[in-house]
């Protein structure tokens, strides 16, 4: 790769010791859990690396059913409309749970009983991230995930959601305007999870930390080459 062949911007932080991501999620995707958690083991493998390189973290998340009603639908009936009956529904999730467990998630889809409206919960994350540290914003995120994959929470409610942002240490009113508001969320077309590397280098699904951790150390070298190139233009 020489300087011809990289554009001569890019939509990341000025700084060269930087990584930004933009996340795209769902908090009812159990895919998107298996995302993050994928994108925390290619970002400690790549720390190793680069000792010197942070990583910023923007969070997109967005309802990808805003049409579920506000108290939920039975969650169990939704799946085997949406699937095909029990059989089908049966087999996705010994799919899911396999991949899960690879990245030591356990998923007790039998414990939820409504499949709830996610467009608050995104809401909460998108809003969290102006006011907490990043690590707290990764515990957050895995707090209302375990909440309703584990511990089959209904996360539409604004009570469960109010004790969550609490327990993360801030105080969110969804009664407030300002809660519902994502502009820092955005909207992706394609599935999620959706992963954005400096701007543009893209990666859609779950895929392995393996390789995230090689589209992260192309966006890495893309990144300083194009920084060497505005030096010498």
């Amino acid at each position: 790769m020489n300087c011809s062949e990289l554009p001569c911007s890019v939509s990341a932080p000025a700084s060269s010791q930087t990584l930004r991501v933009d996340f795209y999620l769902d908090l009812i995707c159990p895919w998107c859990w298996i995302g993050l958690r994928n994108l925390r083991s290619a970002w400690a493998t790549l720390r190793q690396q680069h000792p010197g390189l942070a990583l910023e973290t923007i969070w997109h998340a967005n309802a990808l059913l805003p049409q579920i009603p506000a108290q939920g639908i039975p969650y169990q009936a939704f799946y085997e409309a949406r699937l095909g009956g029990p059989r089908a529904v049966a087999m996705r999730r010994v799919q899911i749970r396999a991949v899960a467990e690879s990245v030591d998630l356990s998923l007790q889809f039998e414990n939820i009983a409504i499949f709830p409206n996610s467009t608050l919960a995104c809401a909460l994350v998108n809003v969290a991230q102006s006011r907490l540290e990043p690590e707290a914003m990764y515990q957050l995120a895995e707090s209302i995930y375990s909440a309703f994959f584990s511990q089959g929470q209904d996360i539409g409610s604004t009570e469960t959601l109010q004790t969550l942002a609490q327990a993360s240490g801030f105080s969110w009113d969804a009664s407030e305007p300002s809660a519902h508001q994502s502009s820092m969320g955005g909207g992706h077309a394609g599935g999620v999870p959706h992963f954005v590397f400096n701007g543009q280098w893209p990666v859609t699904g779950a895929v392995p930390a393996s390789e995230l951790v090689h589209v992260m150390q192309q966006a890495v070298v893309a990144k300083r080459l194009n920084n060497e190139c505005k030096a010498n233009a």
